[in-house]
């Protein structure tokens, strides 16, 4: 089975748990294949409706590895069509309510099952990443949830 491991937008603004950095970046030298995501607010199609214009040059506040992909983003999903060449893609980082959330979503909808590392994942707000995790847990499965 092909796994690979997605980190989600671990960036300064949306890190709010911070002893999870030392934990996500010794994690990916686990896995043989590792994406990276950055959330960059530029033209995104999120501000007209939310308001919010944050995160245009912010970098990622831990160190990936040599031979992971790297890729900026503008939206909540982080799915990438190169995630469809793996069966299981492992989620974690940041915000479990919304970008974990909607990558899961896109990852099941294109046929690769989504695990979720509830211990590497953190939202603005607590409340709002069990709320996240609930959720994950009635659409994509408890079982995917590690």
């Amino acid at each position: 089975m092909q796994k690979a491991l997605l980190i989600i937008d671990v960036q300064a603004s949306s890190v709010t748990k911070t002893d999870l950095i030392a934990k996500i970046e010794k994690l990916q030298y686990s896995y043989e294949h590792v994406f990276v995501s950055k959330f960059i607010n530029k033209d995104s199609p999120l501000i007209p409706l939310t308001g919010w214009n944050g995160y245009e040059n912010e970098d990622l506040v831990f160190q990936p590895a040599p031979f992971a992909v790297v890729f900026e983003k503008n939206i909540y999903s982080s799915f990438i069509d190169d995630l469809k060449n793996f069966n299981e893609v492992h989620l974690c980082g940041f915000d479990t309510d919304a970008c974990v959330y909607k990558t899961a979503m896109d990852l099941i909808e294109n046929g690769v099952r989504p695990v979720v590392l509830t211990h590497l994942c953190g939202s603005a707000k607590e409340r709002f990443h069990q709320i996240g995790l609930e959720l994950l847990k009635r659409n994509i499965g408890e079982d995917n949830l590690v």
